[in-house]
């Protein structure tokens, strides 16, 4: 398929599943106001707009998407990912995983609706906080059942670049599992700076949980990132 065609076909997928979150958000907003913003309920509507742009992902990859699954830990966990797109956070929806938040830098919490909805669901914004206090933060959210899902690169970036600690930092301090997850062809699909997508065929692959406790001495959290990282982009050559 020729690269503009490629484009062209992702793209129908794409402004169709934006004009519908515009609709839906636009419409859910009305009902939150209203009826008061609930966690729970908000993180429903959130894992319903993500299986949404999921099921968009399906066809703008010519329905060549593959999921591999393993089980979760049954102790709330620290879930990090490579980073190559926008669309990342919602990957976490097709392993049917609604109670969790995410930790994330300032932008998506100015974006319209979607802003107001992250920040009542409980997601963290990292801006302006220092690393003890997302730490904190974050084992109150791992404490009240959630799952916490943390992008250890910090941004962006279509090859898998150095992971930071704090994921890894978080883990160890509450004594949890980190569950990585491979994400493949995102990067070609939507990379960084790119706003519509092209056709790309997609594979998440979800590891097995590392314990943090495995990791609790000096430098732990370091060798730990580091450990996750290179399991993450193994994998990323085998799928």
């Amino acid at each position: 398929m020729a690269d503009f065609l490629k484009k062209i076909y992702a793209s129908f997928f794409a402004v169709t599943v934006y004009a519908w979150l515009f609709i839906a958000g636009f419409a859910a907003y009305i009902y939150f106001f209203l009826t008061g913003y609930k966690e729970k309920q908000i993180r429903i509507f959130l894992y319903a707009q993500g299986k949404i742009i999921q099921a968009a992902i399906v066809f703008a990859s010519g329905f060549n998407k593959k999921i591999i699954k393993c089980p979760l830990p049954e102790k709330p966990s620290v879930l990090v990912a490579n980073h190559p797109s926008t669309y990342d956070t919602f990957v976490f929806h097709s392993f049917n995983i609604i109670n969790f938040v995410c930790i994330a830098k300032g932008w998506p919490f100015r974006i319209l609706f979607y802003g107001k909805f992250i920040e009542r669901a409980g997601y963290i914004n990292s801006d302006n906080k220092t690393a003890g206090q997302i730490i904190d933060l974050a084992k109150e959210k791992l404490n009240q059942g959630l799952h916490v899902a943390i992008f250890p690169e910090g941004t962006r970036q279509k090859k898998t670049g150095r992971f930071r600690s704090l994921a890894f930092a978080l883990a160890i301090a509450a004594d949890t599992y980190v569950v990585p997850f491979a994400i493949k062809g995102l990067e070609e699909m939507l990379p960084p700076g790119k706003y519509m997508p092209t056709y790309s065929p997609i594979v998440y692959k979800q590891l097995p949980a590392v314990y943090a406790g495995d990791f609790n001495y000096e430098a732990g959290d370091l060798r730990m990132a580091k450990y996750v990282k290179e399991s993450i982009t193994e994998e990323l050559k085998n799928v």
